[in-house]
């Protein structure tokens, strides 16, 4: 079994708590490899960091226009494009239907300046709405797709109760938040047009991937 020693280590942290920290001497050069393969990730996720702006920038577009084009087909929608450059590399971006957080006086500020393809006011009401969510399933606060305060407050009542009988802390957290409307993903590209849906999109995000696509290995 290796032994504990103390040594002197660089100053990364602070001065007390860098002396009390012990040191294990093992076998091989598994440490170095191992900072040296975390300096080349650390790099390269600077690099990914700086580039993703611009390849989100360009499926957004790319996807958006497909499907303001075709917005009366819906099996013509498309979620998904493959990025290429003059390397002839190939990278797949997907632009899902994933809530991301947004700032609701946010979105109302953007949804009161935008005009729909018909000239027409847009109106957040029929885009978005806000839903009570917890850490279980929230659709028991839902009774005929509108939310039931009397059912909320009825379930917030017995999971307090049951709490109090336990003298523990009530483990129902609630919070209203603002979501899109269910069908709204498959109106707004006949409600808006491609500079209104990036606008959107800027504040009430969906969530979207990149990866990398690469022939196989032979």
């Amino acid at each position: 079994m290796a032994k504990l020693a103390s040594i002197d280590l660089p100053d990364v942290a602070d001065k007390k708590a860098k002396s009390s920290i012990p040191s294990v001497k093992i076998e091989g050069d598994a440490v170095t490899r191992y900072n040296e393969a975390r300096d080349q990730v650390d790099a390269a996720t600077e690099v990914m960091n700086q580039l993703k702006p611009t390849l989100i920038e360009a499926g957004l577009q790319a996807v958006f226009e497909h499907n303001t084009k075709h917005a009366d087909d819906s099996k013509a929608i498309l979620s998904s494009v493959n990025l290429t450059d003059e390397e002839k590399e190939v990278c797949m971006f997907t632009w899902t239907r994933k809530d991301l957080k947004n700032a609701p006086k946010q979105v109302e500020t953007e949804f009161n300046r935008l005009r729909m393809v018909d000239g027409k006011k847009a109106n957040i009401n029929d885009c978005a709405a806000f839903e009570v969510v917890a850490k279980f399933d929230t659709g028991v606060f839902m009774v005929n797709d509108k939310f039931n305060p009397q059912r909320y407050e009825a379930f917030v009542d017995a999971m307090a109760a049951v709490a109090a009988e336990y003298e523990v802390e009530n483990p129902l957290s609630c919070a209203k938040v603002l979501v899109p409307k269910a069908d709204f993903h498959d109106k707004r590209w006949a409600l808006f047009d491609v500079e209104a849906n990036i606008v959107i999109q800027s504040v009430l995000p969906m969530q979207v991937n990149l990866k990398p696509i690469r022939p196989d290995a032979k």
